[in-house]
């Protein structure tokens, strides 16, 4: 008996309980998440948001108020004010100055006016009583300005940004986070405050300050949110509960050992248990035929993975690492494997420099994207991380490099301004360009196949957004420039309008569809046949300025708005002009290719020129060993290191030339006009094998007769005569020589090209220039 008691003993656990817990586990937790997601946090979302908005529109009343007495003082002051003896009460830490109407211009006054404070007093003239606005002085500090009308001029009220900073340092930030910025008409907001920055509780909510151009947000924190929401704790409390009952009753249930359980009488009654996982063969067949079986499947699916990994190559071209790229045919030179061996290598490289991520961009040619993925996935097996930053033009990528937090390394898929069937790639290194030797070094480490093995992460970016405001705050200009912007199909095609417009710019884009194949002319804005259609539609829409760009976006060439060509080094120029006026004695790089007046002009306005090698790496090299502001080669690279990064970037430079036009008050022509003038070729190519171009400049070198010519072999063979000078000089990027000459005056040009001319064809005679 005492046996039998044994056996109807009930368990505290069985096996066939086992389901139908899980099973309430489920259906009490999962059903009460359920009621938190669809009821409690979308009530709690709703009663935040409601609370937050309530908090910022206080914030803004206490912001009106202050802009509300500070427009009664202005009041009194405009009927106290005498321009003649000046005897005032004035707001608190205000500085007045009155122009009379026939007197505002740009300069006038002290501090001189700006474009925007000149604005600022036109619009009070015209139109009366303007809101007040927050500007940037020439020392880049925000002060409060308030233009008003008086007698037969205008009054420009200034006060330090300190003034209303008490004003928002009245608001009790303890809530959450709060932000205010400033937006004019059509134009992004600019941040101008933030309290400290605590942890976000819900979305922000924003409200406009009357009488102002002025949005305040404010981003609750989580102490906030929890004040203004319902707990969930109870739901699961109560669910909780019920689980307990009902395991409870399912243990009632439970019957004594070595029955059956109800829900499982019926699988039983067959004999078979129902969660049989091998048929009756596969157990009948011997224990390693069974283990073949159960591998089968894994062992077909390795076999596909093994069958879709690309066999990396081990032909790495040595013609395509040129002096500070990498390019080639896509598909034939630079192909799927030879993306992923250059993938492995960088994030080796990367790694032993210390950096653990690259930040990868490419171009909008047609065989980027399949470049860029497998470069991605030879990066990630290197045990780096990356992150795409997708279709951006070179600059962007520089500009993240610049920015980066995490890295200062990037690679862009690009070929630049080559036609359509090459592609290549550009690497940045801890902030460098990675040229000459080191793209040799990356090259034996691909050949070897040494490289470091691990697991990167993968993520996306998009900072197009972040780059146009930065050009924003740092760019003024005036008016609306009416500009025609050819992005020549290539990777600034949507980028370029829209900053453009965004900087107040009437853009008619032209080509600005991404199109890897090129089709209404070469990506190459350095070339005379590809700027035609530019200078007509510059034309037909009477146009300040025209604005070309190649593949990539970091070149640039310009067009007037009377249909004149403006080279590089002609907008190195101007450039100069402009930031020696601000820097003298600063260093002025430029190329051999470029005209021989910029020296002059640097020279004439306190700079120290530096003539130097053609390419964006060897410039970028030499600005950071000067410490130049400014560089540029004929070709379009401008680099610019006042108040921006130092990289190669075509909208930027012209965004710049807007600018210098804009606090001149002068067209692009008129501008032109107030440089020295020479006579001049644009770059001439004759093309060459690419295995003897360096060799032919080698012997150019050597056998050539110039008379008393001097000399210089900086890059190639410059011939330096009195009245003018020629060069020959090996391409980087294409099979072919470079040649450009410029002269006092037309009969000069000749003789000097006539001369080289000569010279190439005894070394050559299918050197001929056309």
């Amino acid at each position: 008996m005492a046996s039998q008691a044994q056996i109807q003993k009930r368990p505290l656990w069985h096996r066939g309980l086992t389901l139908p817990a899980l099973l309430a586990v489920a259906v009490w937790l999962g059903g009460s998440h359920l009621l938190q997601v669809k009821l409690i946090d979308q009530h709690n979302v709703d009663s935040v948001q409601q609370a937050a908005l309530q908090t910022v529109e206080s914030y803004a009343r206490q912001l009106q108020q202050f802009f509300t007495r500070r427009q009664q003082q202005l009041d009194t002051l405009a009927t106290q004010y005498n321009p003649g003896t000046g005897n005032t009460v004035a707001p608190a830490q205000a500085s007045l100055q009155f122009f009379a109407a026939d007197k505002l211009h740009v300069g006038a006054g002290n501090p001189p006016l700006d474009f925007a404070q000149l604005d600022l007093l036109k619009r009070s003239l015209e139109q009366g009583s303007q809101k007040p606005e927050f500007l940037q002085n020439a020392d880049r500090q925000w002060r409060l300005y308030s233009a008003r009308a008086q007698n037969d001029g205008a009054l420009l009220i200034s006060q330090p940004f300190s003034v209303f900073r008490s004003a928002l340092q009245q608001l009790d930030s303890s809530p959450g986070t709060i932000a205010v910025s400033q937006r004019f008409p059509d134009g992004p907001p600019r941040g101008l405050w933030s309290s400290p920055a605590l942890p976000s509780g819900g979305a922000s909510v924003s409200a406009p300050v009357a009488g102002s151009y002025l949005n305040i947000s404010f981003t609750p924190s989580p102490a906030y949110a929890a004040s203004h929401s319902i707990a969930p704790g109870w739901i699961y409390g109560l669910a909780l509960a019920g689980l307990l009952a009902s395991l409870f009753a399912l243990w009632k249930w439970l019957p004594a050992e070595g029955n059956a359980a109800p829900w499982e009488r019926t699988s039983r009654k067959g004999g078979t248990p129902a969660r049989q996982s091998l048929s009756k063969a596969d157990l009948d067949k011997p224990p390693a035929a069974a283990a073949t079986t159960a591998a089968a499947v894994p062992e077909i699916e390795v076999a596909s993975r093994q069958e879709l990994m690309r066999t990396p190559s081990t032909e790495i071209p040595a013609h395509v690492f040129r002096a500070y790229d990498i390019r080639g045919i896509a598909g034939e030179e630079l192909n799927e494997p030879f993306a992923y061996q250059l993938g492995r290598a960088l994030g080796t490289i990367a790694l032993q420099a210390g950096e653990e991520l690259l930040l990868v961009g490419r171009d909008g040619r047609n065989s980027s994207e399949l470049l860029r993925d497998c470069l991605v996935e030879g990066i990630l097996e290197s045990g780096c991380s990356a992150v795409d930053l997708g279709l951006v033009p070179s600059p962007l990528l520089y500009f993240a490099c610049a920015k980066g937090k995490n890295t200062s390394s990037g690679v862009m898929v690009t070929a630049s301004h080559n036609p359509a069937e090459y592609n290549g790639f550009k690497v940045v290194m801890n902030g460098r360009p990675l040229a000459e030797e080191k793209l040799q070094d990356l090259r034996a480490l691909m050949e070897s196949g040494e490289f470091a093995s691990g697991k990167g992460s993968h993520s996306n970016q998009d900072i197009r957004e972040t780059y146009i405001d930065e050009i924003f705050n740092d760019v003024a200009l005036a008016g609306q420039p009416h500009i025609v912007i050819d992005a020549g199909n290539g990777a600034t095609s949507e980028l370029a309008p829209e900053l453009f417009e965004q900087l107040g710019c009437l853009v008619k884009p032209l080509y600005c569809e991404v199109d890897g194949n090129f089709p209404n002319h070469a990506p190459d804005p350095s070339r005379v046949e590809n700027l035609q259609d530019l200078i007509q539609t510059v034309a037909s829409e009477n146009a300040d300025l025209g604005i070309a760009l190649d593949g990539d976006g970091d070149r640039l060439t310009l067009v007037t708005g009377s249909g004149r060509i403006v080279w590089a080094d002609q907008l190195v120029m101007l450039l100069a002009r402009d930031i020696l006026a601000r820097h003298p004695g600063s260093d002025i790089v430029f190329d051999v290719k470029s005209t021989r007046a910029l020296a002059e002009l640097v020279t004439q306005y306190g700079g120290r020129p530096v003539m130097w090698k053609t390419g964006h790496a060897p410039m970028k090299t030499k600005m950071r060993e000067t410490g130049a502001l400014l560089g540029g080669e004929l070709s379009g690279h401008i680099f610019i290191k006042d108040r921006w990064y130092g990289f190669d970037d075509g909208a930027y430079a012209a965004a710049r030339i807007l600018e210098i036009m804009a606090l001149r008050e002068q067209s692009l022509d008129e501008l032109l006009d107030t440089l020295p003038h020479k006579v001049n070729t644009p770059e001439i190519l004759i093309p060459v094998a690419e295995g003897d171009k360096f060799a032919l400049i080698d012997r150019l070198r050597k056998e050539a007769n110039f008379g008393n010519a001097d000399l210089n072999t900086i890059d190639g063979l410059r011939i330096e005569f009195a009245d003018g000078w020629g060069l020959v000089r090996a391409s980087n990027t294409t099979a072919a020589l470079t040649l450009r000459f410029e002269a006092d005056d037309e009969s000069a040009l000749a003789r000097i090209r006539d001369q080289v001319a000569s010279q190439l064809q005894q070394l050559d005679p299918a050197l001929a220039l056309p």
